[in-house]
């Protein structure tokens, strides 16, 4: 008798620990805190793979009968550039698991965001204003979730979580871009166009790239935003098709020279033009590797993108009047990164097609306006006066990741300052609205909101 109460205290003891343990983890990870951020770098990145999928799952059990969305505000995050010294934060622990990207859009009366598995939500811009302690948003219903079947296999299940890539409003329609799982061997940009409706919205497909990549793969562009007249720019990645063994390992010889960025045979690494009444596809720029953000300043007629490197060499790019003739910004033959492996013997080989030399105007090509060796996971960017804002995610805050950059423009485009914030979350997009800066934070799942004139 005296063994088995002896036993139960000792199982009681150990649930009471697990249980405890569990809270601690949980609510450390919600909060992306200082104890989570200093010591999750310890853990292997396999494994912190393998616990994002599982919870992914556990998270798709309920999230989609969700029909409201409550951000609640947590704790502000100071940023030295600001006037007032802060950027407000409101959180939603459940969208840390879905997605974990998420995007904005917005019209003249609503905010939307969606998930990168395509869970759709919108709440009035008069909600986003200063001194607010909750946002909500209501969710619109959609058909994603069939559309992006094929992705819950045991194998596509994490990257089920990616499939959505940006969103945009255009004349009462949402536009969303959206990597398509047509088979086992054929992955494509599509984008899907639906009708406003804050109740439900059937999503058709818009406009669909042809041409099969074998694999997904994060390094694929996918954002859309708004040009001349009746016009969007596209971009796609490189889909690493000079660095992926899955490419070049086999394929013949020149398959990288005759597939990759520089090819104009192949949508790859590039950046385009859509007319959205004719959809005519029409190459802006070509020499990309992973372009991500992308804005245009219809003042001074200049495209402003950022785009990730290979191994280090992040990129800002500016390409002045890109209505005269398509541009090439040198990748995979001129970028300040290197391939993944480096300096190893191994990936030498790589070299011979994709050579990476350090100097794009030696070659041709045109010099980005800022670079970043190592690499800070550069993703979103936006424009406001003179200043351009750029997003990074990464996880190495000491190497300039998890930070909001702010750069000084003269009159000329020219930067003649740069300003590193670190606000110690991954930030996947950025968007104006009302007056407001609103940035999706996915570490937490979690919203940024400040005022612009704060960078007056």
């Amino acid at each position: 008798m005296n063994f088995i109460k002896k036993f139960s205290i000792i199982i009681l003891c150990l649930l009471i620990f697990l249980f405890i343990s569990f809270v601690f983890i949980l609510y450390n990870v919600k909060n992306n805190t200082d104890f989570y951020f200093k010591y999750k770098k310890y853990i292997p990145q396999s494994f912190k793979k393998e616990i994002r999928t599982s919870l992914t799952k556990i998270n798709a059990l309920y999230i989609y009968k969700t029909s409201e969305f409550k951000f609640k505000q947590v704790k502000d995050i100071k940023i030295s550039s600001f006037k007032n010294n802060k950027m407000q934060v409101f959180s939603d622990p459940k969208l840390i698991w879905t997605g974990p990207r998420a995007y904005f859009a917005s019209n003249d009366k609503h905010l939307f965001l969606i998930t990168g598995t395509g869970i759709l939500m919108h709440t009035p811009i008069s909600n986003i204003k200063n001194n607010v302690k909750n946002i909500s948003f209501k969710k619109i219903k959609n058909n994603f979730e069939t559309i992006f079947k094929n992705y819950r296999g045991k194998t596509d299940f994490y990257t089920y979580t990616s499939m959505i890539k940006s969103i945009i409003y255009k004349d009462k329609n949402l536009y969303v871009s959206a990597v398509q799982k047509i088979n086992e061997k054929c992955f494509t940009h599509i984008i899907y166009k639906g009708l406003l409706n804050y109740r439900n919205i059937e999503f058709e497909q818009f406009y669909k790239f042809d041409k099969c990549k074998p694999f997904y793969t994060d390094y694929l562009g996918g954002t859309i935003a708004n040009y001349t007249n009746n016009k969007f720019l596209f971009t796609v990645g490189d889909w690493t098709v000079c660095e992926d063994p899955r490419w070049v390992d086999v394929n013949p010889k020149g398959f990288c020279t005759e597939n990759g960025a520089q090819s104009l045979k192949t949508d790859l690494g590039k950046i385009f033009e859509l007319n959205l009444q004719t959809k005519d596809l029409k190459i802006i720029s070509i020499g990309h590797d992973n372009p991500q953000g992308i804005i245009y300043d219809k003042k001074n007629n200049i495209i402003f993108s950022t785009e990730h490197g290979p191994q280090g060499g992040d990129e800002i790019n500016i390409n002045r009047n890109p209505t005269k003739e398509f541009k090439n910004f040198g990748y995979p033959i001129s970028s300040y990164g290197e391939h993944y492996g480096h300096p190893s013997p191994d990936v030498e080989y790589l070299y011979k097609e994709a050579p990476l030399h350090k100097s794009h105007k030696d070659h041709g090509f045109i010099e980005p306006i800022d670079y970043f060796v190592p690499s800070i996971g550069i993703s979103d960017i936006e424009k406001y006066k003179n200043k351009l804002l750029v997003a990074s995610m990464g996880a190495e805050i000491e190497q300039g990741d998890l930070s909001l950059y702010i750069y000084d423009l003269d009159e000329n485009q020219n930067i003649k300052k740069k300003e590193l914030n670190k606000i110690y979350q991954r930030i996947r997009d950025i968007h104006f609205v009302n007056g407001y800066a609103v940035l999706f934070l996915e570490s937490t799942g979690s919203i940024g909101i400040f005022q612009l004139k704060n960078l007056d």
